[in-house]
């Protein structure tokens, strides 16, 4: 099986610094056009263990948020979110959208629905988001 990486980089902005996601070779924010969005990495730790599944989706879609408000990092602005899955050797995003805490539609446009699936191995999965837990 072949996998994706996962690349956690440093991202300046001239608004804020911040740090994004490379998934394979797509640069996300950049990908999905969000400038007013900040990485879920550095809102808030809780958030990194969602995509790690170590903790339950604060979200009833059971999606975890990838970038959140730049304001304030709450989820009732809304987020970005993806599915993520456990596969063997590894894991599995897809199904990217935006959504809101208290929604219970996800919101998608159609580059969305065609962006992914990425499949990371395990350990290098872990590797990148473990030092933001």
């Amino acid at each position: 099986m072949s996998f994706d990486t996962l690349e956690i980089f440093n991202s300046d902005s001239e608004e804020f610094s911040s740090v994004d996601y490379k998934a394979g070779a797509y640069i996300l924010s950049k990908h999905f056009n969000i400038e007013k969005f900040l990485a879920s990495l550095t809102a808030d730790s809780s958030y990194v263990k969602q995509l790690l599944l170590k903790k339950d989706s604060d979200f009833e879609s059971g999606r975890a948020p990838l970038y959140v408000c730049n304001c304030c990092a709450d989820l009732g602005c809304g987020a970005l979110t993806v599915r993520v899955e456990k596969i063997e050797g590894g894991y599995r995003w897809s199904d990217f959208g935006y959504e809101g805490i208290d929604s219970k539609e996800i919101s998608q446009d159609d580059y969305m629905r065609r962006t992914g699936p990425f499949e990371f191995d395990e350990i290098q999965y872990k590797s990148a988001l473990l030092p933001y837990a």
